[in-house]
């Protein structure tokens, strides 16, 4: 980190990204009371750092270093804050997807730029539908269906990013933002649901709030 100071890059739009919902983060914290104010003051401590070492814009004296090992940090604590409170983990955990590509890790994997991120979409979204899988109860058959029919255009959309064959279906924005709504809107509500009368695993519902962020990141750089 440190090279590319006041330019937007793919890490730095999912850390900007980040810092917003971190901010409503503290805001809810705040609505909890008692010891959780405390984490609310820390979260708003943290989206200033994260605000002041983007350097989007001047603000004279005041610098804080770009360092990938403070991201981290960040996004470790912000996923002990939600163990504490029983959060989703997905402040902490869209943080250290940013770390992650800062670091390069993608590149070992052959996923360039925000393809990286719409992988870790995939990801979740595949733990959703099985966590739908997990909790069916007979009678319940919707859930059911959209979990395999999102699971079928999650294995289409894993193809696209790796290019594994051709489907005659293009890797674009688009189709990026198509699957991320169907996961969003009839997978990830019936998982958070499910979950929270079934199984109670944690991570939860992130797959299409993730591939969404995937399709802004996409978006924004034309990739």
């Amino acid at each position: 980190m440190g090279e590319e100071r006041g330019q937007m890059t793919p890490p730095k739009l999912i850390l900007f990204i980040s810092m917003l919902l971190i901010f409503a983060q503290a805001i809810a914290y705040f609505y909890a009371a008692g010891l959780a104010i405390l984490y609310g003051i820390i979260c708003l401590v943290f989206v200033f750092i994260i605000f002041v070492s983007l350097d989007l814009i001047g603000l004279g004296p005041i610098k804080i270093p770009y360092w990938w090992w403070l991201m981290l940090i960040i996004g470790v604590l912000l996923i002990v804050f939600d163990i504490i409170n029983g959060g989703d983990y997905f402040t902490g955990i869209l943080v250290l997807i940013a770390v992650l590509m800062e670091l390069k890790i993608g590149d070992k994997l052959k996923l360039e730029g925000c393809k990286f991120v719409v992988f870790f979409g995939i990801l979740f979204g595949i733990w959703d539908c099985i966590v739908i899988f997990m909790n069916f109860v007979a009678g319940a058959e919707l859930p059911l269906v959209n979990a395999i029919f999102g699971l079928i255009i999650l294995i289409i959309l894993f193809i696209l990013v790796f290019n594994l064959f051709d489907i005659k279906i293009p890797y674009k924005c688009w189709v990026v933002l198509i699957i991320a709504f169907v996961i969003y809107t009839f997978v990830q509500p019936w998982a958070i649901s499910l979950n929270a009368v079934g199984t109670g695993y944690p991570v939860v519902g992130n797959g299409g709030i993730i591939l969404m962020i995937g399709f802004v990141c996409c978006a924004y750089f034309k990739e």
